[in-house]
Formats: structure tokens, sequence, C-alpha cells
């Protein structure tokens, strides 16, 4: 990666953390997987952290992946994203979701996975290399509605950057809120409608997951719209300044 996005990127991230701070909360990032997995029992009704994040189900550790969580005034946990480095190499996309397609599964839901289907376009298939995948986007009711979901993916794609330089991050959605614009509001430029087909046992029938993904390249290239340009269409930011951020194991 050039020095110039190297750059760039660092100040990229140091303003998406000025951001979050100016909303009262206190960043922290690290790799303790168990411990993140530990988070949804302190949130009544939230889904558990999805297999590909589980490091009893998953390859999953400092060496290729990391959490970042964000915690209220108050201490408690308020919102929740990880990422974890796919490395693809020359066997390209589809090769590795038909081998590993059981990570990406929904944690918690009776699926047969043979019985389900990945649809991606040919550049999609194609894709090779060092990927990574991004999940566990959760904002807590008190916050949504803020520029946190336009906020917080990028400041995870833009470690994820700096770290690894990966080719393409990509990450999973449901239909509904792709329409929605959340694909377009965390910063991903690919949409694959229908891309995944899981099937469902208990009610015979399958249900659709998009697929969603966008380039090292593409990422620089957004960096042109500024984060309080984004920010900015939301009304919830305060006065506050300093950045709070700190790192655990």
């Amino acid at each position: 990666m050039r020095t110039r996005d190297t750059k760039s990127i660092a100040k990229y991230i140091a303003g998406a953390e000025s951001i979050v701070s100016e909303l009262g909360i206190t960043i922290e990032v690290g790799s303790d997987f168990d411990f993140f997995c530990s988070i949804p029992k302190l949130q009544p009704g939230r889904h558990a952290i999805s297999p590909i994040f589980d490091p009893e189900e998953s390859d999953i550790s400092s060496s290729n992946g990391f959490w970042l969580i964000g915690r209220n005034e108050s201490g408690e946990i308020v919102l929740t994203q990880a990422i974890k480095l796919v490395p693809v190499g020359k066997s390209g996309f589809l090769d590795h979701f038909e081998n590993k397609l059981a990570d990406y599964r929904p944690k918690g839901d009776k699926l047969d996975i043979a019985k389900s289907q990945i649809h991606l376009t040919d550049r999609a298939a194609r894709l090779s290399g060092n990927l990574c995948y991004y999940g566990e986007l959760w904002i807590d009711r008190s916050y949504r509605g803020s520029c946190l979901t336009a906020v917080m993916p990028r400041l995870m794609f833009a470690m994820a950057i700096a770290k690894w330089s990966p080719n393409v991050v990509f990450g999973i959605m449901e239909p509904l809120a792709a329409c929605k614009g959340l694909a377009a509001r965390e910063g991903f430029m690919h949409l694959e409608q229908g891309g995944l087909h899981w099937w469902d046992r208990a009610a015979s029938e399958t249900f659709e997951e998009w697929l969603v993904w966008t380039t090292r390249d593409d990422f620089i290239f957004n960096m042109r719209v500024s984060l309080d340009m984004l920010a900015k269409l939301y009304p919830t930011r305060t006065d506050k300044k300093a950045a709070k951020v700190s790192k655990v194991a």
C-alpha cells in the first residue's frame, strides 16, 4: 500500500474515533473472542455471536481477527463489531464459500448446509488473495439513528486495511436492511442480491441473505467523502471533544 494511502487511512481512523467520542463512547479494541461471545448474554433479545467469530467453532484469534466495542459513560457496552482475515488464495471466493459455508451461517438456526445455495456474480466468484469478513455490528437502541451505522463499519474497514491490507472486505446482510440503505451507509460498493439461500430444516424452505463487499481501492476512493460530512446527516452529535480509545487483550 502506498505511503500516501497509509497516512490517509491513519488520519481517517483518528477522525472516526473523534466522532465516536463526541457521542460519549469509549472504544475498546481486542482479540479475546471468548469475551466477545459472552457479550450478548448482557443484551436481552440479541442473537448469539455467529460461528465465524466463535473460537469454539472457528479458527479465530489475535493472529487473524479483532473486535471493537464501545462503552457509554456508565461503562455499559452500547456497540459491537468484529472482523476476520480470510485468506482465499488463488482458488477464489466461490471455492472458499463452497468449502466454508457453514462458518457463515446464522447462529442458532437449524440449517441444512448441503441444501443451502450460493449465487455470486462472476466478478465476486473470482475474488482472490486476502479478504476480510466484517460482521456483528450491533448498536444499542439509545444510539440508533445516530451516525454510528455510517462511521463504525468504515472505522473497522480502515483498521483492517491498515493492519492486513486485504484485497476485499465483505459481509452478509438481510435483504430488507440492504434495500433500506444499510449497505451504502456501511460503505460497501457491491451487492450480490440473492447471494445466499439458506435451507431451514424446520420450515422446509429457504431464506435469503445478501452478500456485500468492497475492495481496498474502493475504500480508499470513498475516503474522499469525509466522515464529518456523513456525521452531519444525523442530528445526534454532541460537543464532547477528546477521543477516548483503549486497547485491551
